[in-house]
């Protein structure tokens, strides 16, 4: 039921239903951590390496008393989060980090970044404190403003742009609302040309990225997965798929 729960439901989520989904968020990325370590370990054992077997077995007459197999690199998810913690997504945008900063068994890098109006690299908070107290410092900080993205953008692509290359999934949590301010498109198309993949994650479902003062249909074109998220199971569906491309088939 937890799983299901609306993340923007009118009125909040009930404090006891959230502890109980803060820990549900926790088991859910230790499934998936575990889950994919095991899957890189096996991903090493693909094949034998002749070569190195044969040197190896020279002292025992040729006998392979010691298979060697070749390994693969595989790359760890670098990860760029950027947050909308206005009030209608804060909800969404707390279960998000918990959930990513859980993941740290299998997250190489995750730079973590927060918006209403302007933009701030939350790095060292979530760094210093235990996550759940630092998703309500974060808010309490910046968030619950008038929420501007372009300016947001603006403030990230002049201060933290080099954090993205093309190893970089960058995901965005947010509805997309700029209250009619300039959406600054010529900086989400910047950030998708730099990155691996750009994953827009909205609490409103699609029927509603066209109304009012959404831009988020013109910022859709500029993300290679755009998807209404709202629950926390549809959370865990695809952060596993993030996953699931860093991994060989």
């Amino acid at each position: 039921m937890l799983a299901r729960k609306a993340l923007n439901a009118d009125g909040g989520i009930d404090p006891v239903d959230q502890a109980m989904m803060q820990a549900l968020v926790k088991k859910m990325a230790k499934r998936l951590a575990d889950r994919y370590s095991r899957r890189r370990n096996r991903a090493k054992r693909g094949h034998m390496d002749i070569r190195r077997t044969l040197r190896k077995s020279m002292p025992y007459g040729g006998m392979p008393f010691e298979v060697i197999w070749k390994t693969e690199k595989i790359d760890k998810p670098s990860i760029v989060c950027i947050c909308d913690v206005s009030k209608s997504v804060a909800a969404a945008a707390q279960f998000l980090l918990t959930f990513l900063y859980s993941l740290n068994e299998v997250v190489d890098r995750m730079d973590a970044y927060a918006f209403s109006g302007r933009l701030i690299s939350v790095n060292d908070i979530l760094d210093d404190e235990h996550v759940d107290k630092a998703i309500f410092e974060v808010l309490k900080r910046i968030g619950f403003q008038q929420t501007d993205y372009g300016k947001s953008l603006e403030d990230f692509c002049e201060n933290h742009l080099d954090h993205i290359d093309r190893h970089t999934t960058v995901i965005f949590l947010g509805d997309g609302r700029s209250n009619y301010a300039d959406p600054r498109l010529d900086l989400m198309a910047t950030i998708h040309n730099r990155a691996r993949s750009v994953i827009w994650l909205n609490p409103e479902p699609e029927s509603y990225w066209t109304q009012g003062d959404s831009v988020m249909y013109r910022y859709e074109r500029f993300c290679h997965v755009a998807k209404t998220c709202n629950t926390l199971g549809q959370l865990e569906r695809i952060i596993e798929d993030v996953l699931r491309t860093y991994v060989p088939h």
